[in-house]
Formats: structure tokens, C-alpha cells, sequence
């Protein structure tokens, strides 16, 4: 096991990263086309300032009133959630064309899943564990308190939250679930801290699984949240004697392998042949060639991409952090 020193640093370390990687990835959040993506940045190499104007943003499309893009659908649908509830004061960016998801941020500013991520993050270092009804004060705060951050985007996930709290559900009741936006890789995200406090693995799962059933009613996060929580306890606890002859980066690669395989992913094979072709064709004059995949938020494509980039670039996470940036896509929550 890991000194007590060495975790805690482990697990400052990891804190650190979801928030680096979520500001670094934030102004190419939702680009799915690469030629447009570096037209308008360039080659991202650190914090940069979002666009304001994105055409064909989904912004636009997006309900105001619960979940998904179709207006008026879910609890609540003659309540107006975005202006009234949350986001107050930003719905006008809901209902014109191509408004950037993230528009008004500061470089190096962090998205909405990031800042509810270290409201969780404060809750459980203050109470020394999962204390929900302390997490859901808190979270209600961040999102209807004018003013109180600075994105423009709020997930399907919440816009549901705060229609069922609005029709008088009890607020363990209020998680729900839409049938196609809800299950993505930002609702893993809650589950993060919970489990890097938690003081072994079983306890860990059990308190991740908790934290993201507080946001989203789901069948198919509980699992992918116990494989990560398994991947964070793996790495901040030190792993066994024969671990600690690994390298950092071998150790990564050895246990986000052996979880790639646990879900019928051999990550290994990818990368490797992707770097082979990346190698081709950098010997045929294309410098600066990657086929690093471009995901959508769902977890069935972004997981396995996540544990793509942490395999390919384990040899340093800010080359990560920036790959996962310039990928596009899903990039925020992989971040």
C-alpha cells in the first residue's frame, strides 16, 4: 500500500486533473469537425478563451424546459427551467441560433459538471465522507444563485433534476433519466471524490455509485462508475509489491488495460496500431498526423476513448490533457 503522504498526493493530484482537463477542453467542447475545430483554435497547447458563436450549436435546440433538445418534452414541460430555475439570465442564448455551449468563459475557467464536481469535492473533505442532503444544499446553491458561474450550458441530467424538484418530487427522488443524454460520461463525474476519500475499494464503489444515483437515474453509470472508482483506487493506493517496481506511466498503462479488457476493449491493440500509422504517415511528410478518436458523451464510445488517451499518453498527462482537448467531441468529461 501507499504511504499515507503518497495518497494524499495521489489524490490532490487527481482532484487537480479533472479540473486542468476540464478547462483545457472546454473551448473544443462538442466540435466534431476537426477542419473546423482547428480553424477556429488553431492547435489548443493550453488555456484558451471559448468562441461566443458556433454555428450549428445545439444550444439552440436544447430544452428549456427538462430534458433534450425537443422543447416542451419531460416533467415540468409548461415550466420554464433554464431563466426561471437555473442558468438565470442566460435563456436568451437558449433561444438563438449558434450560441457556443460554454460562451462567456474565461480561459482556463471551468464548465458546470467541474464546479458541481468541487461543490461534491468540498462536501466530502468537510464531512469526511457522502453526506447527501449537505451535497444537495450546496448543489442548489451553485444553480440558482444568479450569477454564481459563468457557463451557459446545463446538462439534460439537470434540467430534469430541477423540473422534478419543481413539480414537489422529494429530493432523492429527483434524479431521472430521459433514455439518451443521461447516460454519458459526465455522470461519472460525482463519483469521483467520494471514491478517492474513501478508505478501500469496496467502500469506494459503494459511495461513487451513490454520489452519480444523487444526478441521474441510471442502469448503465452504476457499472462504469464501479470500473473507475476500481481505476483510481488502483492508482492512488500503490497497487501490490511487484507494482512498485512499475513506473508511473507502466503502472497506468498496466491497470487501464487490464480495465479496458474487463470491458472487451484491448486498448493495447489500438494504440499500437495507431501509433504504427501515425509513424507512416509522418515518414510520408505528415508531421504532426494523430488518429486520437473523436467521441460523442455517450459511455459506450467516450469510456473506451478516455482509457485510449490515458493508455496512449501515459508517458505525460499535460500531452493527455491536450490530445484529449484537440480530439474534440466529449472532450470535457474525458478531460
Amino acid at each position: 500500500k501507499a504511504s499515507s503522504s503518497a495518497r494524499s498526493d495521489r489524490i490532490r493530484g487527481s482532484l487537480w486533473g479533472i479540473y486542468v482537463g476540464d478547462a483545457v477542453a472546454m473551448p473544443a467542447h462538442w466540435y466534431y469537425d476537426v477542419r473546423d475545430l482547428r480553424e477556429t483554435y488553431g492547435l489548443i497547447q493550453g488555456y484558451v478563451k471559448p468562441v461566443d458563436k458556433k454555428p450549428g450549436s445545439i444550444l439552440g435546440k436544447s430544452n428549456l424546459y427538462g430534458a433534450g433538445r425537443s422543447r416542451g418534452k419531460g416533467p415540468g414541460k409548461n415550466k420554464l427551467i433554464v431563466g426561471r430555475l437555473i442558468l438565470k439570465g442566460k435563456e436568451k442564448y437558449w433561444k438563438e441560433p449558434d450560441w457556443f455551449y460554454h460562451r462567456g468563459m474565461s480561459a482556463g475557467e471551468n464548465t458546470l459538471e467541474a464546479l458541481i464536481s468541487r461543490v461534491i469535492t468540498r462536501s466530502v473533505a468537510e464531512n469526511k465522507g457522502l453526506n447527501q442532503p449537505a451535497i444537495f444544499k450546496d448543489y442548489i446553491a451553485l444553480m440558482t444563485t444568479k450569477d454564481a458561474h459563468n457557463d451557459t450550458y446545463a446538462a439534460t441530467a439537470h434540467r430534469m433534476f430541477f423540473a422534478n424538484l419543481d413539480n414537489g418530487l422529494p429530493l432523492e427522488k429527483c434524479a431521472d433519466n430521459d433514455g439518451h443524454n443521461t447516460d454519458s460520461t459526465d455522470g461519472i463525474i460525482p463519483g469521483i471524490a467520494p471514491s478517492l476519500f474513501a478508505p478501500d475499494k469496496t467502500s469506494a464503489r459503494k459511495a461513487a455509485v451513490q454520489a452519480v444515483g444523487m444526478f441521474r437515474e441510471s442502469t448503465a453509470l452504476p457499472g462504469y462508475t464501479r470500473l473507475y472508482s476500481d481505476i483510481l483506487q488502483e492508482l492512488v493506493g500503490g497497487g501490490s509489491a511487484d507494482a512498485k517496481e512499475q513506473t508511473p506511466a507502466e503502472r497506468l498503462r498496466s491497470v487501464v488495460a487490464q480495465s479496458a479488457k474487463s470491458v472487451g476493449y484491448d486498448v493495447q491493440r489500438d494504440v499500437e496500431a495507431d501509433l504504427y500509422e501515425e509513424k507512416r504517415q509522418a515518414e510520408l511528410g505528415r508531421k504532426g498526423y494523430r488518429k486520437d478518436p473523436m467521441a460523442a458523451c455517450y459511455l459506450g464510445s467516450n469510456f473506451p476513448a478516455m482509457l485510449y488517451l490515458a493508455y496512449k499518453y501515459a508517458d505525460s498527462p499535460a500531452e493527455a490533457m491536450l490530445a484529449n482537448a484537440n480530439a474534440g467531441g466529449g472532450n470535457v468529461a474525458r478531460g
